[in-house]
């Protein structure tokens, strides 16, 4: 598993893509980025978007299939490419699920792009999915645990989860708190700066 000690450039705009199993804690992350002055990019959020504009439901059970198709239509690496479109300076990318997303981010941003991955149990998970409420969360354990076995096989065909994780630049553990976490973001963000 690559873990190198890249760290974004203190010069320039940077570019962090993030990356991990659902409820990981990457929009938590993502907020942490935010209040340093970072624009927050969600490549589940531009998903989503898509599927409602299609009148689909945005539960988890929906998704995958949904980003099975659009990716067959439009390419694997088409939501990270979406989202960098936007990206003008400082910027996050979260819930990048495909190895071609990061290719894509890796080849327009090229040194100021670094991929973190938040890692967190999956029981830590599910029990965030529980309090977060979104539609298709309040699912039992058993079922929750199905669908990310379904999405880590190669049959799912769009989410590359493990693969895209074993790309990471640094693994961030999001298995304690929320002042645990921010404290690890930014000792990165301060190397960032040496």
């Amino acid at each position: 598993m690559k873990n190198t000690e890249k760290s974004p450039r203190a010069n320039g705009f940077k570019v962090i893509g993030l990356t991990g199993q659902p409820l990981s804690g990457k929009d938590t992350a993502a907020g942490f980025f935010v209040m340093k002055g970072f624009a927050h990019f969600s490549c589940g959020d531009i998903l989503r978007e898509e599927m409602r504009k299609q009148g689909l439901p945005v539960d988890r059970a929906h998704t995958g299939p949904f980003a099975t198709k659009m990716k067959q239509e439009r390419g694997n690496a088409y939501l990270a490419e979406l989202a960098a479109e936007k990206v003008t300076g400082n910027a996050v990318i979260s819930g990048l699920r495909a190895a071609l997303e990061v290719e894509a981010l890796h080849q327009r941003f090229g040194d100021d792009f670094i991929l973190l991955c938040i890692d967190a149990p999956i029981e830590d998970r599910y029990e965030r999915a529980q309090k977060r409420g979104r539609e298709g969360d309040h699912i039992t354990f058993e079922e929750f645990r199905r669908i990310e076995e379904n999405e880590r096989s190669d049959a799912s065909g769009a989410l590359e989860v493990d693969k895209v994780i074993a790309l990471a630049d640094r693994h961030i553990d999001n298995s304690g708190t929320i002042d645990g976490l921010y404290a690890q973001l930014a000792t990165l963000l301060g190397a960032s700066k040496a």
